[in-house]
C-alpha cells in the first residue's frame, strides 16, 4: 500500500509541482529543491541497487551530495528514521571525492564542469546513480537528470548508463520520465 501511496505522490509531483525559482530562505531550500529532495528520497523506492553496493549487509542507503548541497538540512529531515530494504537511509556531503565509496546515489552540484567529470569518473564503474541538474548533465555521462518544462521539474534517465552500473529502475519510475 505504502509504495502505491508513493507512486501516485511521485505522479502527482512531477505533474502538479512547480520549479520554483531559485532563492532560499532561512536554510530551508526553495521550493524547487524540497521537490528535488522529495525525488531524491523516493528514488530508494523506485530503484534496486545490488546487494554488492553495501559495504555489508548492515550498511546504511547512503544519498550523497557532492559540491553545493541545495538542500540544506531539509533532504536530512526527509530521511530521518527512513529505511530500505533493511538498510538505515542517511545523507552524506563529499567534500573529496575519492570517498564515494558506500554511496549509492548521489547528487553532483558543480558549477565546474571539470569537477563534475571527475566525479561522474570516480562514480563510474561503481552501482552509484548519479543525479544531478546541471545542464547537459546526461551527455556528459551522468545517468538522471532534473530539468524545468512548463515550470514544473521533471527527470530524463539515461537508461544504459544505468543498467551498466547494474542498477534496475523501477517501470512505474520510467513511465513518469523522458528515457535516452
Amino acid at each position: 500500500m505504502r509504495t502505491k501511496v508513493i507512486y501516485i505522490w511521485l505522479g502527482l509531483t512531477l505533474c502538479l509541482a512547480p520549479a520554483a525559482s531559485a532563492g532560499f530562505g532561512q536554510g530551508k531550500p526553495s521550493l524547487e529543491y524540497q521537490v528535488k529532495a522529495a525525488f531524491l528520497f523516493n528514488f530508494t523506492r523506485f530503484v534496486r541497487w545490488p546487494a554488492v553496493a553495501y559495504a555489508s549487509p548492515d550498511a546504511p542507503f547512503v544519498i550523497g551530495i557532492a559540491g553545493n548541497d541545495p538542500f540544506g538540512t531539509y533532504l536530512d529531515d526527509l530521511v530521518n528514521g527512513e529505511q530500505i530494504d533493511g538498510h538505515r537511509i542517511v545523507v552524506r556531503r563529499y567534500s573529496d571525492i575519492h570517498d564515494l565509496n558506500n554511496c549509492q546515489l548521489l547528487f553532483i552540484n558543480f558549477n565546474d564542469q571539470a569537477k563534475e567529470k571527475a566525479v561522474l569518473a570516480q562514480a563510474s564503474h561503481k552501482n552509484i546513480l548519479t543525479v544531478s541538474d546541471a545542464d547537459d548533465f546526461i551527455k556528459a555521462g551522468g545517468m538522471l537528470q532534473f530539468y524545468n518544462e512548463n515550470n514544473r521539474v521533471k527527470m530524463e534517465i539515461k537508461l544504459e548508463a544505468v543498467k551498466a552500473a547494474q542498477i534496475d529502475i523501477s517501470s512505474k519510475l520510467l513511465q513518469v520520465a523522458k528515457v535516452r
